[in-house]
């Protein structure tokens, strides 16, 4: 009867963690193309780009993306657009919200011509402090076209170690895991607890509910 209690309080308290995250939040100027190196799928334009991430440290992949209207009524537009940006952020804290917002941002369309060969994000926290400052890595721009419509899948892990940017700036407000420790994880078993995590993280939803049948069946 323990054991089935003690199993009982740990699938509780994994279902909390797994489904425990932090939400982001960009203005259209900047694209979210993929999260811990899983690539996103969005709308080029949006005002409304929200994302939920798990509590802790995460990267984001992001790229500045600006559309600039050369000459109104006859249909002559630009779309300014940067290489991608790999943001690592401090610890995230639970349920809190972030948001992304431009450094600096350019004025005009030639502004925003030079600011996308190395533009420079910021994390902010909800209170508006900044928590990081993370500059991009100088490089020519690619054109539109090409990116849109190019078959070579994208692998922003492999974009992450090859592109060598700027190292991140975090401010006193920014709260940063030390090297060669581990974050704390509120579980009975921090080993057999991460096997959990990651089989339930893995799990269809058809698994999850005959798991969780079994595990009332058990409390029984």
């Amino acid at each position: 009867m323990t054991l089935r209690i003690t199993l009982a309080t740990a699938v509780l308290m994994l279902s909390t963690s797994v489904f425990s995250a932090v939400t982001i939040t960009a203005p259209e100027e900047i694209k979210i193309e993929g999260l811990n190196g899983q690539e996103v799928k969005s709308r080029l334009f949006s005002s409304d780009n929200k994302y939920n991430i798990d509590a802790g440290e995460n990267i984001i992949s992001v790229r500045y993306t600006q559309f600039f209207e050369e000459h109104p009524g006859i249909g002559s537009h630009d779309i300014v657009r940067s290489g991608i940006v790999n943001i690592k952020t401090p610890i995230l804290q639970d349920q809190q919200s972030y948001r992304l917002a431009l450094i600096n941002p350019p004025q005009n369309h030639d502004d925003a011509k030079a600011y996308a060969k190395q533009p420079i994000f910021g994390l902010y926290n909800a209170k508006n402090q900044l928590l990081v400052e993370q500059k991009g890595s100088k490089t020519q721009n690619t054109g539109i076209l090409q990116n849109l419509f190019t078959d070579a899948p994208t692998d922003l892990t492999q974009k992450a170690t090859t592109v060598e940017q700027p190292a991140p700036v975090y401010t006193s407000q920014a709260v940063v895991a030390k090297a060669g420790t581990e974050k704390q994880k509120d579980l009975p078993s921090p080993s057999n607890a991460q096997q959990l995590i990651n089989t339930w993280k893995s799990a269809s939803k058809t698994e999850r509910q005959a798991f969780m049948a079994w595990l009332a069946e058990q409390a029984q």
